[in-house]
């Protein structure tokens, strides 16, 4: 058996045969395994390992499931497309960049799924719309602000109102703000719209907030209660009026009104004009004053007033205009200054800038060296016009320094707060000052003045009834002595009828030499005689020539005076010998 063993399966095969290599493994199976040959149990080592290759599985399982559920909750199949909308990024995936994302296994089986989220193709296209604006935040003032916060559309207007600046702006700077994000801006369903007339300027902040947009945010000054702060700086507004107690307290007055009654238009302004140069007029209205209402207040010149853009004025509590009319052009702006003073609206124009309406609340005051600024006449009551006489003494000069830098400007505008006010409004009309009458004067035409030298009797002739030629012939007259522009009988009669009434028709009257005649007459309201009376009307013609001729005015030299006697001079007045 042992030699037997020694043999290879094969030999045996050859030796023995078949039944002695079946005999052989027979007995080989039916004997006891070799120590060598028997497996060890497992160890608590290879236990555990296969414990946990177990658990692996499971951890793989869990895996996939939380995988598959953040798929789930992130992302939306877009409806009718393959493609995939993430909501947490706000973008549209095309169906091989999700598998890519997610591996094509986990991306199978979300499409697959019957539960998952699906999103309009127009909604998620405007989520991604937004998510871009959202991205196009521009920062202002320390705060992020996306373009549909920003800029509000002006309805009716190709401009759009930037809320961080405060201001219209047009179109193109829109563009150019925001790029390749305007579009976006532009077709945003959140783009908010404003209607053009509810931009408005409001210091009253009457208005409701929710409609309209009010561009006024308060004066930027806080007023103080210490009226010792301010002594110098009210002091000036006396010396200004040269001491005059009625125009100091009308002017403290305007000064006080418009900050009292914030946003009220007053309808009158102020003039001062001097030829002494250094009073502080620019120091008190433009430099204190403006500084009073900041942003609110504007200093103008002559080419503000005169250009056609007029966006200046926007936004306007106060302005100090400082010779803004030239002598050539002194006539033409008459129009637009009492416009400014007493218009309710006003129109600004701008550059690339649709036009727009705006209420009229800028309170004027007008700077001038020049004797003559511009016309006023008898009866504007529109300006309180001041001539200051002297210079703004150097120690007054420190104490205002002194006082802006000590919190003078917050004194003064508590103490203009505070000021009793009485029956002022802004109606109230400036007292009639020195400087006023010689403005006026000097405001008149010639006719103007020929009537007042009429009227108040400087000429010596009786401001009564007088036949209009005889009138005219005076009026040639006083011209040629005074060289005053001359006007044809019919512009001086036209002229003069807006101040004496005059006879519709002609008129019977009897000369010196007994002769009746007809002429139109001016007839003051105060004449009491009979105009249907020819003999009672002659005398009062023929006591007017007398008055002339004795005058000096030379009526028997008048072209058209027809029926005069020259008198004797027995006749002569005792007043006028």
């Amino acid at each position: 058996m042992n030699e037997a063993r020694k043999l290879d399966w094969n030999d045996l095969h050859v030796a023995h045969g078949l039944d002695a290599v079946r005999a052989q493994l027979a007995q080989a199976l039916t004997l006891p395994r070799a120590p060598s040959e028997v497996q060890p149990a497992d160890s608590p080592e290879q236990a555990a390992a296969t414990e946990g290759a177990g658990e692996g599985a499971e951890a793989k399982e869990r895996r996939d499931a939380a995988i598959a559920a953040k798929v789930f909750q992130r992302f939306a199949l877009v409806e009718g497309k393959t493609t995939v909308f993430d909501m947490h990024k706000q973008t549209v995936l095309k169906k091989a960049a999700f598998e890519a994302l997610v591996t094509k296994p986990v991306a199978t089986a979300w499409f697959g799924r019957m539960d998952k989220k699906l999103i309009a193709e127009d909604q998620a296209q405007r989520l991604v719309d937004q998510a871009k604006l959202a991205g196009k935040a521009t920062r202002d003032g320390g705060s992020e602000l996306s373009p549909v916060e920003r800029y509000v559309y002006i309805d009716g207007t190709k401009d759009a109102w930037d809320v961080a600046k405060r201001r219209r702006v047009p179109e193109g700077a829109v563009k150019m703000a925001l790029g390749d994000a305007y579009g976006l801006w532009l077709n945003s369903p959140q783009r908010r719209t404003v209607d053009m007339d509810h931009i408005v300027f409001d210091p009253t902040m009457t208005k409701d907030p929710e409609v309209y947009i009010n561009t006024f945010e308060g004066l930027p000054l806080t007023p103080e209660d210490a009226p010792d702060k301010c002594r110098t700086l009210r002091w000036m507004i006396g010396f200004l009026c040269n001491g005059d107690p009625q125009a100091t307290h009308w002017l403290t007055c305007w000064l006080a009104y418009p900050l009292q009654h914030l946003g009220a238009k007053m309808d009158t302004a102020v003039l001062m004009h001097s030829t002494m140069e250094g009073s502080g007029k620019s120091l008190l209205s433009a430099d204190i004053m403006g500084a009073i209402y900041g942003a609110y207040a504007a200093t103008v010149g002559q080419a503000q007033l005169e250009s056609s853009w007029t966006v200046w004025q926007s936004n306007k509590l106060y302005a100090v205009f400082e010779e803004v009319v030239s002598r050539d052009q002194r006539y033409n702006q008459v129009g637009k200054i009492k416009h400014m003073v007493t218009g309710k609206t006003v129109r600004m124009e701008s550059k690339f800038v649709n036009g727009w309406e705006e209420a009229n609340h800028m309170n004027a005051v007008f700077l001038s060296n020049e004797i003559m600024p511009w016309p006023i006449s008898e009866n504007d009551r529109r300006m309180l016009v001041i001539w200051p006489e002297e210079t703004l003494p150097e120690e007054r000069q420190k104490a205002v320094e002194y006082e802006l830098a000590n919190g003078g400007l917050e004194a003064l505008y508590g103490y203009l707060l505070s000021y009793d006010l009485g029956d002022f409004n802004r109606r109230t009309r400036p007292p009639q000052t020195e400087a006023r009458q010689r403005l006026v004067a000097l405001s008149r035409a010639s006719w103007e003045n020929f009537f007042v030298a009429w009227k108040f009797g400087t000429l010596g002739v009786p401001f009564g009834l007088a036949r209009t030629e005889d009138i005219h012939d005076l009026f040639l007259t006083w011209c040629s002595r005074n060289r005053e522009n001359t006007l044809s009988a019919t512009k001086l009669s036209l002229f003069l009828s807006t101040q004496v009434p005059k006879t519709a028709g002609q008129v019977g009257w009897k000369g010196d030499d007994g002769v009746r005649r007809r002429a139109i007459l001016f007839v003051p309201e105060d004449e009491t005689v009979d105009i249907g009376n020819s003999e009672a009307v002659g005398a009062k013609i023929r006591a007017f020539r007398r008055a002339a001729y004795w005058a000096g005015w030379g009526p028997e030299k008048w072209e058209k005076c027809q029926g005069f006697t020259v008198p004797m001079d027995a006749e002569k007045p005792t007043e006028v010998a």
